[in-house]
């Protein structure tokens, strides 16, 4: 399987993904593509559609590098076992979670259940860059991986 896409390179000090054993923690990626990020606070500057295109692609930078990670071969993933969502949001933002159920969606129909997860949805003040969305995730590696 090849990625559709590369995903955004890291914008600080810190790697992509770290593998400890069977453990994979993938850093917080955003929703950019093709050099363009998308911006803004929820509630505020986007709407709730807005916001989920912004998860969405965001999900699809996250499995870009777990894909990288896997070497290729998502079948070297036993199970997404949590993903934590970061959104931009005004103060009374209240569907933070309906955001990220947009990136939690992209997961498990790209991975069926091994894409099932638990999972925490945060609204912030503000996230680096501006980023409307940011996720990440901790994985567990088949045996064989």
């Amino acid at each position: 399987m090849t990625r559709a896409h590369e995903p955004p390179e890291p914008v600080g000090l810190y790697q992509p993904f770290v593998r400890s054993g069977r453990v994979l923690a993938l850093s917080a990626i955003s929703s950019a593509r093709n050099g363009e990020l998308v911006t803004g606070k929820l509630g505020r500057d986007l709407d709730l559609a807005a916001g989920q295109a912004a998860a969405r692609q965001a999900a699809e930078n996250l499995l870009a590098v777990l894909l990288g990670a896997v070497g290729g071969d998502f079948s070297r993933v036993e199970q997404v076992l949590f993903v934590r969502g970061y959104v931009n949001a005004a103060d009374d933002f209240a569907a933070v979670h309906k955001v990220i159920d947009a990136a939690s969606a992209l997961i498990v129909e790209r991975l069926g259940d091994r894409g099932r997860h638990a999972r925490t949805a945060l609204g912030c003040a503000t996230l680096p860059n501006n980023n409307a969305v940011t996720l990440e995730a901790t994985v567990i590696l088949a045996d064989s991986a």
